[in-house]
């Protein structure tokens, strides 16, 4: 039998989204999928440490949710605002690599029609990375596998926040992140997210603001400091900046929000369980136990419906699997 291959590909600054991931790949791995779970590194070359979308049958992207949108190296990586990229196969890595070592322009159109049958006109390079089969791109229903291209399937999965507007938060990133499943040449079919708490909420947004930098930035240069507070990029800030960077990222979980906590000491239903003053109930613990198990489920209905086929080859697409928790 055919071994099929998934991919779990995800970003993760404070290990909310990771937890997710880590469930993805597992349940991949229990249905028989021989599964990578690769992490979004912002110091990975993806040149020299390439992945190829064409090798998987199963895709999963993730991201956290920073100031309203995808954790932006995701982007980097996924759509169309950087250098970095994936790659369709081996062949256009190949040509791409020789393009830049020759010092040519690499623009989206570099690896058009260097794959064998590959459709005039549709561009297989960086950038825009074209359609792999066109009926998956374009969305017609009931596509198969057509000559010489494959349909591949995924799903968009997101931790948020929500402290302010709640589950909404996550929509417009799961929409995003789709988008980008579908410039890589896969067809969502799947979209996921629950509650990941916010660590250090209100020192992200100081020091954002005392080092003139982005959330998104702050939050990763406090957890990079947590990794390793010695490191040459942390020798680098002046001792206030340093200790005002230390006070910041040592924050206690439970004094992320200042005066404004998650749970508040009350039992507004005479059961022992306080009420919330968020959207989310145990803000500070999420995702809990429960978030890993409905990822669990939602995930094993994808594949179950979609490749434990009669005959073992995929099924053409109809349904669209939403879960947001």
């Amino acid at each position: 039998m055919l071994k099929r291959k998934a991919l779990v590909i995800y970003g993760s600054i404070t290990g909310n989204t990771k937890e997710v991931a880590q469930e993805f790949a597992k349940v991949c791995e229990t249905y028989g999928f021989e599964t990578d779970l690769v992490k979004v590194d912002p110091r990975r070359d993806w040149d020299k440490d390439p992945l190829f979308v064409d090798d998987y049958e199963f895709v999963c992207l993730g991201a956290p949710i920073i100031a309203g949108l995808p954790y932006k190296e995701v982007s980097m990586l996924m759509g169309l605002q950087g250098k970095k990229q994936l790659y369709k196969n081996r062949e256009i890595w190949k040509h791409v690599m020789q393009l830049k070592a020759e010092g040519k322009p690499v623009g989206p159109g570099a690896g058009e029609n260097v794959v064998p049958g590959g459709i005039p006109g549709v561009r297989y390079g960086t950038g825009i990375q074209g359609i792999v089969c066109p009926s998956t791109g374009t969305g017609t229903p009931g596509s198969k596998n057509e000559p010489n291209h494959k349909t591949i399937y995924g799903i968009a999965f997101s931790t948020y926040g929500g402290s302010g507007v709640g589950p909404e938060e996550c929509y417009g990133t799961l929409e995003t992140l789709t988008e980008y499943l579908r410039v890589n040449g896969i067809r969502c079919v799947g979209k996921f997210a629950c509650p990941g708490k916010e660590l250090r909420h209100n020192s992200v947004d100081a020091l954002a603001s005392m080092l003139k930098m982005n959330i998104d930035e702050s939050q990763e240069l406090m957890q990079r400091f947590k990794d390793d507070p010695e490191s040459d990029e942390c020798k680098k800030f002046s001792p206030i900046q340093l200790e005002t960077l230390k006070k910041m990222a040592f924050v206690k979980d439970e004094d992320s929000f200042g005066d404004d906590p998650m749970m508040v000491d009350n039992d507004p239903m005479g059961i022992g369980k306080p009420g919330s003053v968020c959207w989310h109930y145990d803000f500070q613990h999420r995702p809990s136990s429960r978030d890993i198990l409905k990822a669990s489920i939602f995930i094993s209905e994808v594949i179950e419906d979609y490749f434990l086929t009669f005959t073992g080859d995929p099924r053409p697409p109809y349904s669209i699997y939403s879960c947001i928790s």
